[in-house]
């Protein structure tokens, strides 16, 4: 038998929203670093949290994620830290920090971000690979033949995007193939936002995670935490998150990641 109209609104009514308690609660944690990291920007502010070996964070929530720790408090992470991915894989929740569009999730995430980089430069076979950021942000890549000066590919984009400079008619016809790979290999180098995925292409063995196998290391896998759970922070804060259903469900294990980060702080 169906429910009545007025058992469907209280049923709705009991559904719980956790964006209030996920955002009280990454005040109290973005308090936290703030204060202990004593830095003044908030990307070193989080460096600190995630790297510091001082950082409280990483000597009491690294343990939690070791394969032998079967303790409740682990196994409380652990299974959040999986019902967070399996919920981000169901959906497709996409950011566009500073205009780059950048998918929310542990397969795709920013954990190795080069320190304010400027340029770059590559001497090889007689060519001279180099990008550098201009004037606005924007960036900078050319191939100039040592020996004549002769300038084989120059261009300028607002945003970082290897294709567009890979789709050039200069870069299809004015370099030869070991120049292209060559090109390919230093401009993919130069990327701002390395993306890394924790799931299937980390850098270490495998992490047992509830139902889920991560294929990168402790440190990894923390420093992915905070990365995701900050950019869930600022989706919400920029007006970046639709009322969907599906995505405010990945604020539950979300919010669950961040309690544990504070009980373990304190």
């Amino acid at each position: 038998m169906a429910l009545p109209p007025h058992a469907l609104d209280w049923m709705g009514r009991a559904n719980i929203d956790y964006i209030g308690p996920f955002v009280k609660a990454w005040a109290a944690f973005n308090a936290w670093y703030r204060h202990d990291s004593g830095q003044a920007t908030e990307r070193a502010m989080l460096d600190f949290a995630i790297r510091h070996h001082n950082s409280r964070l990483r000597r009491h929530v690294l343990p939690l994620l070791a394969n032998e720790n079967g303790t409740a408090e682990a196994e409380r992470l652990k299974l959040a830290i999986c019902d967070l991915q399996q919920k981000l894989d169901a959906i497709h929740l996409e950011v566009t920090p500073k205009g780059r569009r950048e998918r929310v999730s542990l397969r795709e995430v920013c954990i190795n971000p080069p320190v304010n980089w400027q340029r770059d430069q590559q001497e090889r076979n007689g060519q001279r690979y180099a990008a550098r950021k201009v004037l606005g942000g924007n960036y900078e890549v050319t191939v100039t033949s040592i020996r004549t000066g002769l300038v084989k590919l120059t261009h300028v984009q607002e945003r970082y995007d290897p294709n567009e400079v890979y789709a050039l008619p200069e870069f299809i016809n004015n370099l030869s193939d070991p120049q292209r790979t060559t090109l390919r290999q230093f401009y993919d180098a130069c990327n701002p936002r390395p993306m890394t995925d924790l799931v299937q292409g980390g850098g270490g063995p495998a992490l047992d995670i509830s139902t889920m196998q991560f294929q990168c290391t402790a440190e990894e896998l923390l420093a992915g935490l905070v990365e995701t759970l900050y950019a869930m922070r600022n989706a919400l804060l920029h007006g970046e998150v639709d009322p969907d259903e599906q995505v405010m469900g990945c604020y539950e294990p979300a919010y669950r990641i961040v309690m544990c980060f504070l009980h373990r702080i304190q």
